[in-house]
């Protein structure tokens, strides 16, 4: 192939043609270890490598929240959507499923395609294999934090029995009826906060396996919301419970679930009881049907809230707001319930304002099963 020099001359190039180019290219495409696809940007897949064709199947026009995550929308704060809105390269921990049904937690970097005008009119993702030994790395963290605040969490306990029966003592003594309610009532609080650590403490430390059976959905959430009516009342918190009477009958493990919730649940009411800005509180617990017969839990709150810059660590460390009044255990229950049941957590919270918490379980018996566990 020939070509003019800048000074007149005849350059002659003896190397491979731009079609022989563009297969060399593609060869090394598929050469790469790592899942590449390609995408437009509504987020469907237009091209892929042979690495992951080999995890996930072709894979080509479906859309990449939907061929690995098995998701009916884009997932939250998702790096591709990053990419799309600055054109700058991302990148985050993830946890997608392979066609054969096998779990993988992977690192994705994405990086923009532009146009002809400097416009980005696609993305390149790359995920890459982080072995399967994080998520039991990320645990073993989980509890070793867990029980290095032990300690401090039970002498504050203690501190608050100790005090409860003093106040009632003082009450019983002096007649005062008024006293040994409030006594009684310091005892009840913390005697139910001994309830939940250890039964936190018991399903995080033994080896469990799920014991998934056939549910009434909606009754179990009742059953776990209904457990908190008294407390809210008591606290003067709103608890509001709505229920998608499309879900009947789906396969779970109603102990694991029942934790779930109900840690779910405390956390949203401590949020609240915490919160001295609003003059009215609530917590509301949801259930809607999605796609695919998946379950879609949701707690929302109007307490506290999560400072914007903790968000990212409320699954990637032992996570608590309530400094020595909590462990933050309860949130290594949520996450191991839902690991165990192939689902996936999202929280969106803010400060000042309010938490939601979302999780996504599957439903179906658990051979039929195409969810992933997905942190966010």
């Amino acid at each position: 192939m020939d070509r003019a020099g800048d000074d007149g001359t005849t350059v002659r190039w003896n190397g491979p043609t731009g079609g022989e180019l563009r297969v060399q290219a593609d060869r090394l495409f598929d050469l790469v270890p790592s899942a590449i696809s390609i995408q437009d940007r509504n987020y469907r897949i237009r091209k892929v490598n042979a690495a992951f064709r080999r995890m996930f199947g072709e894979g080509v026009g479906e859309y990449c929240y939907s061929a690995y995550k098995g998701r009916s929308r884009v997932c939250l704060d998702c790096p591709m959507a990053r990419t799309f809105a600055d054109g700058g390269v991302h990148s985050s921990e993830e946890v997608v499923q392979t066609a054969a049904g096998e779990v993988l937690h992977v690192t994705v970097q994405t990086s923009p395609i532009l146009g002809p005008d400097g416009s980005v009119v696609g993305g390149m993702e790359v995920m890459t294999d982080l072995s399967g030994s994080t998520a039991v790395r990320q645990e073993l963290v989980l509890l070793g934090q867990a029980m290095a605040g032990m300690a401090h969490y039970i002498k504050n306990l203690l501190t608050g029995l100790e005090g409860g029966v003093y106040v009632v003592e003082e009450a019983l003594e002096d007649g005062d009826e008024g006293l040994l309610q409030e006594g009684w009532e310091m005892v009840r609080r913390n005697v139910e906060r001994v309830a939940r650590l250890s039964r936190d403490q018991l399903y995080c430390s033994r080896d469990r396996m799920p014991e998934i059976q056939l549910v009434e959905v909606n009754r179990l959430v009742c059953q776990s919301a209904e457990l908190y009516r008294a407390r809210a009342e008591r606290e003067g918190i709103g608890l509001h419970v709505e229920l998608d009477e499309r879900i009947g009958a789906g396969w779970l493990d109603p102990e694991g679930f029942d934790n779930l919730l109900t840690n779910l649940l405390s956390n949203a009411l401590d949020a609240c009881r915490f919160d001295t800005s609003k003059e009215r509180h609530w917590v509301s617990v949801k259930t809607l049907l999605e796609s695919g017969g998946q379950l879609h839990l949701e707690v929302a709150d109007n307490g506290q809230g999560i400072p914007e810059k903790l968000c990212g660590a409320v699954f990637s460390e032992m996570f608590t707001t309530k400094g020595g009044g909590g462990t933050g255990l309860g949130l290594l229950v949520v996450y191991r319930v839902v690991c165990a049941h192939n689902g996936r957590i999202t929280v969106m919270s803010e400060d000042g304002v309010g938490t939601v918490f979302t999780v996504i379980l599957p439903l179906a018996p658990p051979g039929e099963r195409s969810m992933n566990v997905t942190v966010e």
